[in-house]
C-alpha cells in the first residue's frame, strides 16, 4: 500500500523515518514538497520518491498524509479537491484543522486527525487519534496499528484533543526545557557543563524507565526516593514552595488556549 506525505519536514520526515525504521518498503512511500532541493535531499537520505509534484502523490497514495504548516492547508485541500480522486484516507496533524473543517472542503472523505510527537522517530512516540464518522473500522484499526510500532497510541475524543496535544505533542519541548534547566543547575554547583548535562540526561531517562517499569504513581516514587530530613527532601521542599504545580499547569493552559485560538 502506498502512503503519500504532502509535506515531509520536521513531523512528517519523524513519520516517515519512523516507518522505515520499522521495516515499512521505501518504494511505498511518496512526498510530494516545497523544493527541489528538498526532494533530493529526501531521496538521497531515506531512499524514497520525493518530487515537488502534490498531484502525482495526491493520485498515487492509497492514504493522505497532510503534513504542511496551518497556514497551507488551504491550498492543498483545494488542490486535492480539484484533482477529482475518489475519497481515501486522509491523515491531517495540521494545528487549527479539525475533521469537521476539513471535510467543508472535503466533504464525506474519511479524514483522521492526528496529533504524533517527534519521538516516535525513535519507536518511542505518542500519537493522538480523532476520526471522521466515515472512517470505516477496518481502516481506523489500520492506521492505529500503522503507528502502534512507532510508539503509543491514544484515541481522543473532540473535546480532549487540545489538552492532549498540549501534554504529548508539546510535551516534548517542556521537557526538553527542564533537562537544560536541571543540567544548568548541576553546572551552578560547580560541575562541568558537559558532564551536568549528561548526568540530567541519564537521570530523567532513567527516572522514566522506573515509571513505566514500576507503574507506580510518580508522585508515590517520588516519596521513597525522598527520606524525610534528607537531602533529596530538602530539594523537593524548594520545588514545593515554588509551586511546580502551578507552572506546568498554567504552560499546560497556555498551550491549550493557543490551539483554540488558532482553531478559530
Amino acid at each position: 500500500m502506498k502512503i503519500g506525505f504532502i509535506g515531509a519536514g520536521e513531523m512528517g520526515g519523524a513519520i516517515i523515518r519512523g516507518l522505515l525504521s520499522k521495516g515499512y518498503p521505501k518504494e511505498d512511500i511518496l512526498a510530494g514538497v516545497h523544493t527541489e532541493q528538498s526532494a533530493a535531499r529526501l531521496q538521497a537520505e531515506l531512499g524514497i520518491t520525493a518530487g515537488t509534484d502534490n498531484v502525482r502523490v495526491i493520485r498515487e497514495a492509497n492514504w493522505l498524509f497532510l503534513a504542511v504548516k496551518p497556514a497551507q492547508v488551504a491550498a492543498v485541500l483545494q488542490q486535492i479537491a480539484a484533482c477529482g480522486t475518489p475519497a481515501k484516507p486522509l491523515i491531517s496533524m495540521a494545528l487549527g484543522w479539525s475533521v469537521e473543517k476539513i471535510q467543508q472542503v472535503l466533504p464525506s472523505w474519511p479524514v483522521i486527525r492526528i496529533m504524533p510527537n517527534t519521538p516516535l522517530a525513535l519507536g518511542e512516540g505518542v500519537t493522538l487519534f480523532h476520526f471522521a464518522q466515515e472512517t470505516p473500522k477496518r481502516t481506523r484499526r489500520e492506521v492505529m496499528a500503522l503507528f502502534d510500532g512507532l510508539g503509543k497510541t491514544f484515541e481522543i475524543s473532540l473535546p480532549l484533543f487540545d489538552a492532549a496535544t498540549a501534554v504529548s505533542g508539546s510535551g516534548p519541548a517542556f521537557v526538553y526545557a527542564f533537562v537544560d534547566a536541571f543540567a544548568k543547575a548541576g553546572a551552578a554547583q560547580g560541575l562541568p557543563e558537559e558532564q551536568a548535562a549528561a548526568l540530567a540526561l541519564q537521570t530523567v531517562i532513567g527516572a522514566a524507565k522506573m515509571l513505566e517499569s514500576t507503574g507506580l504513581p510518580a508522585a508515590e516514587l517520588a516519596q521513597k526516593v525522598a527520606t524525610p530530613g534528607g537531602c533529596t527532601a530538602a530539594g523537593m521542599d524548594v520545588m514545593s514552595a515554588s509551586d511546580m504545580q502551578k507552572i506546568l499547569t498554567d504552560t499546560i493552559a497556555a498551550t491549550v488556549n493557543k490551539a483554540k485560538a488558532v482553531a478559530k
